[in-house]
């Protein structure tokens, strides 16, 4: 679930990117509208996607959050420890430690 979420908003920014391609760089906001969501905020950078990730709740109630990476060129997504894999979901859960 977490990977098509990605995979959709990844799908989502590149379109608009194409879109607005006046703009220096672009931001979504997920994490807006859905509590829930796995995905807090995509900023779209040019070449290189970042993705801020929702990884769970600590104890006293504040959401606990990993920034991961998407290269456009190289297709490979990245976790916050330099590691860098085909599939977004190897990465979210590095990023976020599970």
């Amino acid at each position: 679930m977490r990977t098509l979420l990605i995979a959709a908003t990844l799908a989502t920014t590149t379109v608009a990117s194409a879109t607005f391609a006046s703009a220096a760089d672009f931001r979504q906001y997920p994490g807006f509208n859905n509590k829930d969501s796995f995905i807090e905020m995509t900023h779209d950078m040019g070449l290189i996607v970042e993705i801020t990730l929702r990884c769970g709740k600590r104890a006293n109630g504040k959401v606990k959050a990993g920034i991961m990476t998407y290269s456009k060129v190289e297709r490979l997504y990245c976790s916050s420890r330099n590691r860098c894999y085909r599939d977004a979901l190897k990465a979210a859960d590095q990023t976020c430690g599970y």
